[in-house]
């Protein structure tokens, strides 16, 4: 289709004063620049004024009227044929949106479930950190608790001998000492725990006392980190504790 042609079904409507809006400035941009459509939309001007002087004159040529009838007779096919276009358009924009509409949906339903699947990982690595730490708790309650019972098996009719268990991690620092059935002890005196490294002299690992069952603990004292140790011993020294020890050992460890 040529400009001319694109304009044409337009020019009929423009000389009728029925074009509005857009359609009516973008017939009038073409008009300042087509010599031909300005040509064409006298004629129809023309042809109009013949028909608005036919009610009370001389009857208009058929050449003009046919034209102008002709001119208008096209108008609704080309409406029709806009309506049908926009239309479609429109209902393919609908279309298109649903699509996008139902694909967010989709999205959005896939991330809700990789979410729900994400938390309820973490709650079951919650949970199963939260009972260990609860069993780390009780142990070390059972352990310290002065109403704990503790039982020494030994051979028959022998007396319970004294006995202590250290328990060390050299690249922390880190120790718990337990100790049972240990003799009471003089007045203003008190066991203390010594670690004796591999070389140098003993390090003070903490005082301690026991309850009326002779049983006794040490835990986390405060100890150098890097120490390897040969081994543990126990000495008895003065309420306040010594920096080295002052007598001999009562009790010494062996490392199994």
């Amino acid at each position: 289709m040529s400009v001319h042609e694109q304009f044409a079904d337009d020019l009929s409507l423009y000389a009728l004063g029925a074009l509005q809006g857009e359609e009516r400035l973008s017939v009038e941009k073409h008009l300042k620049d087509c010599s031909d459509c300005r040509h064409e939309l006298v004629r129809l001007q023309g042809d109009l004024a013949l028909l608005a002087f036919s009610a009370g004159g001389p009857r208009p040529p058929a050449r003009s009227r046919e034209r102008l009838i002709a001119a208008i007779a096209r108008e609704p096919r080309r409406t029709a044929v806009h309506l049908m276009k926009r239309k479609r358009w429109w209902i393919a924009l609908q279309w298109a949106a649903a699509a996008a509409t139902v694909t967010v949906i989709l999205l959005l339903l896939r991330q809700n479930t990789d979410l729900r699947q994400h938390v309820a990982s973490l709650d079951a690595n919650f949970t199963g950190q939260r009972e260990q730490l609860l069993q780390a708790k009780e142990l070390i309650a059972t352990l310290t608790s002065a109403d704990a019972v503790h039982f020494t098996l030994v051979a028959a009719k022998a007396p319970p001998q004294p006995q202590g268990k250290a328990i060390y991690l050299p690249s922390t620092g880190t120790l718990v000492f337990l100790a049972s059935n240990l003799p009471e002890l003089p007045p203003q005196k008190t066991y203390e725990l010594w670690l004796i490294p591999t070389s140098g002299a003993p390090i003070p690992a903490g005082l301690f006392r026991p309850d009326t069952h002779g049983s006794a603990t040490v835990i986390k004292p405060p100890l150098p980190t890097g120490v390897e140790a040969k081994t543990f011993a126990i000495t008895v020294e003065p309420e306040s504790g010594s920096a080295a020890p002052t007598s001999t050992p009562i009790m010494v460890g062996i490392e199994g």
